[in-house]
This record gives structure tokens, sequence and C-alpha cells, in this order.
């Protein structure tokens, strides 16, 4: 296969169709989790949130048809968090690969190889998105079960391929899903007024036009939660509300935990937070990730018709970590699944080195979904051919 640099509209066009287009060819069309297509554009355009350009590539066979894609760029932050800032250069980090088999993925990863010894890379890192925080990831198991928002999903055949051209495993995790009908009831009882008063809290309820209040009131909190994780670099108020916009439409209030303190001011962080919305992946399906005016119309056609949800991210401030609040916020939010109707919860990765967080979802009746790995290959020191 040839590879071919994106550089005009209509290879942007085709970057973003070719995600849709192999998951209807290979019958994979309810598992595959698409991009979202403006996330892409900007990455193109150099609109990102990181100052490091981002390349797009695709890969064409002898006849001309793109039959795989990639992402590459670069992160000083993201390296500084793998204790790679010290190297003679920076990762080559990747994301938004696809590729039609597993010949054409060989092909890819060839090409990853030879275009990190171009930039003088120390290393080989991803799949992860140039996006506000690092997302991404490479399933190794579970690979039949279908994906969901903000998460990844991938063909079988990947995992092997980067394995064999000598990547190693990096940070494995799980996503967890809960069937609603398994909660145990003492795991989705309502918190009483006076178990709040006792414990000296409250429960601040989140409507959709409160919704950038509570986006700016969480930020110290969710960085604070977070600091510690390998992957994790430090989002800003800007970054933030652009990754919640939107979700105002799609939200259900009664599914967005903030737990704060009886007595502090209604500006104060929360000291345990969940963020949860209802799962918009069969939607962004059938438009391929394009989230135009039609998309938001089908979504807010359908929204109380979508009866699984995704729980995005929780935290608790580091200062009230182990004290029974993330037991109270998973209480307030099973029981608001219960009433609400929904079939399960779904729930992005949890790292197998943190038990505590996967233990909660068990003791609610959950089980792990998909196993997740992040791959990793250190390269021998080598001189930049070029510099883009």
């Amino acid at each position: 296969m040839r590879p071919r640099r994106v550089s005009s509209r209509a290879d942007l066009a085709e970057f973003i169709d070719l995600d849709p287009r192999l998951a209807r060819a290979r019958g994979e069309e309810d598992h595959y989790v698409p991009l979202f297509a403006a996330d892409i554009r900007d990455w193109f355009a150099g609109r990102g949130w990181f100052d490091e350009p981002v390349e797009l590539w695709l890969f064409d066979t002898d006849q001309g048809e793109a039959a795989a894609r990639v992402m590459c760029h670069r992160s000083a932050a993201l390296a500084a968090e793998l204790d790679s800032a010290h190297a003679s250069a920076p990762p080559l980090f990747f994301g938004a690969a696809e590729a039609v088999d597993a010949e054409a993925l060989k092909e890819l990863i060839a090409f990853l190889v030879e275009r990190a010894e171009q930039v003088g890379a120390s290393r080989i890192f991803g799949p992860v998105s140039p996006l506000p925080n690092v997302t991404g990831g490479l399933l190794t198991d579970g690979v039949d079960r279908p994906g969901f928002f903000d998460t990844a999903w991938n063909p079988a055949f990947f995992w092997p391929a980067f394995a064999e051209a000598g990547f190693d495993a990096w940070g494995p995790a799980h996503t967890w899903e809960v069937p609603v009908g398994s909660i145990p009831a003492d795991r989705a009882t309502t918190v009483t007024a006076a178990e709040w008063h006792r414990l000296g809290l409250r429960r601040r309820h989140v409507s959709r036009i409160g919704l950038r209040r509570f986006a700016d009131r969480l930020l110290p909190t969710l960085n604070a939660a977070f600091s510690s994780l390998p992957y994790y670099t430090d989002i800003s108020p800007a970054q933030l509300r652009s990754q919640m916009q939107g979700l105002s439409a799609l939200m259900d209030p009664d599914l967005i935990i903030d737990i704060a303190g009886a007595h502090d001011p209604d500006d104060a962080p929360p000291r345990c937070f969940a963020l949860v919305i209802p799962d918009p992946v069969p939607i962004l399906r059938r438009h391929g990730g394009h989230l135009g005016v039609r998309t938001v119309l089908d979504l807010l056609r359908h929204r109380r018709t979508l009866r699984d949800a995704v729980l995005i991210i929780q935290g608790t401030d580091p200062r009230h970590q182990g004290t029974g609040l993330l037991s109270l916020a998973i209480r307030e939010l099973n029981s608001a699944l219960v009433a609400n109707g929904y079939r399960r919860l779904r729930v992005t990765f949890i790292a197998e080195d943190n038990p505590a967080s996967a233990a909660v979802f068990a003791r609610s009746g959950g089980s792990e979904m998909h196993r997740l790995v992040f791959v990793d290959r250190k390269l021998p020191p080598s001189s930049p051919e070029e510099h883009h």
C-alpha cells in the first residue's frame, strides 16, 4: 500500500468516511465507535488544543482505494506524564487507526515505525487522540461486545498485529457493564434527607441550563482526582467547556451527581461527582460521526428512547477520599437508573491497578466488558531525517 498524507478537503472527507465504510464492509456497524468528524477536521486545520502538528495519513491499494488510515501527533504534556520528557526526542503518538484487514494493519504499523525513525522519536505510543485529555486504547479481549460512547473498539486482529510487531501492552484496563435489573436493592436506594443531614452533605442538582456552571465548578476536583494517573494531563476551563458542549441537549439531569458539603458555597467544587449520560452511539453510528443538524435532531427526537447509560467520568476530591462519598454517589446514580427505566450502565475504562473503583461496580452487580491496553514500543536513538 502507498501512504498518502491528507492534504485537501477531499482527502479529509475520505479519511473521515473510511471508518464507517470499513465497519459496513465487515458487518460491524453495531460495534464500532465513530470519532466525531468535527474533531478530525479540527486536527487537520490545526485548531486542536495542542500546539503540536497533527498528521493524517491514508493508505491506498494498488487500485487506488484507501484501505487504512492513521493519525500521528506529538504532545509534550503527555510525554511528560509518560516520563519521556527527558528523552532525546518525544514519542510519536498515534490514533484514529483503521485497517481493512490484518495485512493492511501490518503495513500501517511498518509505516509508524518508519515515520518515528524519520522524526527521531524515542518511542511509539497509542492509540491516543489529541483531545483535551487522553482518550483511546486498543481492545485485546471482548471485541465481540459492542463499543459505547467515549470508548474505543477495534476488530480482533488489531492486538495480535501490534504484539507481533514488538509493541508491549501498557496500562491494562477494563470497561464495565452493570445490568440495571441486577443492582441489589441496598445499592439503589436514594440517600434520604436525614442521611444527608447526618453526614453534613448535600446533593446539588444539575439542570440543562446549569450544565456550564457545573463544568466550571467541577474542574478543580476533576484535575485533583486524576492528577496521579500516568496518562492524565490537566484540563483547562476552556477545554472542559468545549468537551461538554452539546451535552445539555442529551443529558438526563438525574444521572449527573454533584455532592458538596452542607455549608459549602454554591460555586464550591464538588467533593464527589459522577458524569453519566444516555449513550448516543447508536445514533452517532447512523450518521458516521457527523454531528450536523440532522444528527442533533435525531438525538433530540430519540433522547427518551436511549436506554443505555454511560458513566464518562467520576471522581472524589483527594481530601475526601475514603469517606464513603463514592458509595453515596453510586447509590444516587443507581436509584436514578432504576427510576428512569434504563437497561444497563456502561463504564469507561478502569485501570487494573485501580481495584477500588472496579469494586464499586462489582458490588452493584456489574462485570468486566472489554479489556483495553495502550501499545508501546521503545526505539533506538536516531537522528531525525526530516521535520514537518
